[in-house]
């Protein structure tokens, strides 16, 4: 006997491809796709996604010589507080916006090329995920860091100006009268 079903689990060059033959026999005919998707953890800088699925919802909707692809994805994301290195966590959502066309320049940044009437919507995921990883994460807006006196961050108790003391070098600007 055996137990209930597992996910998979998630492999680098898992595909999740959509065939869009059927939308392009019409021009405007859309098709709503729910994502839920397991990717390999990514990271930038301070930050990773961690391993729980992507989700978001994609429409695809076809024009001429090709499909255009809308929605949002949204993802967990864990690192480092930037100032004071505590563990920090979120969520993103990040809107996707894609336009495949039949015979498009390979070299083209903003039209990607239609093949075989499908597409794969695994790197268009996995970028997106990228794209809305913070460079680096706040623990709180007004985190000080661990040793605010020696490092000040322009924000918290340390710089609140009546505690800041002007540089001794500028004494001299303040005898003059300027009436």
């Amino acid at each position: 006997m055996s137990g209930p079903a597992q996910a998979p689990k998630p492999q680098q060059n898992q595909r999740l491809t959509v065939n869009v033959a059927d939308l392009r026999r019409r021009l405007g005919q859309r098709r709503v796709l729910e994502i839920d998707l397991r990717l390999p953890p990514l990271q930038v800088v301070a930050s990773r996604s961690t391993e729980d699925p992507v989700t978001g919802s994609l429409t695809i909707e076809s024009i001429e010589r090709g499909v255009t692809l809308r929605g949002s994805v949204k993802f967990n994301w864990e690192g480092e507080c930037r100032r004071c290195l505590d563990a920090v966590n979120g969520s993103s959502e990040v809107d996707v916006m894609e336009i495949f066309q039949v015979g498009a320049a390979a070299d083209s940044d903003e039209i990607s090329v239609l093949e075989e009437d499908t597409v794969d919507l695994v790197p268009i995921v996995r970028d997106a995920v990228l794209v809305g990883l913070p460079l680096a994460p706040l623990c709180d807006g007004d985190c000080i860091g661990p040793d605010p006196d020696r490092y000040p961050t322009g924000s918290g108790e340390s710089e609140r100006p009546s505690q800041k003391k002007p540089d001794p070098r500028w004494d001299a600007l303040s005898e003059l009268k300027l009436d």
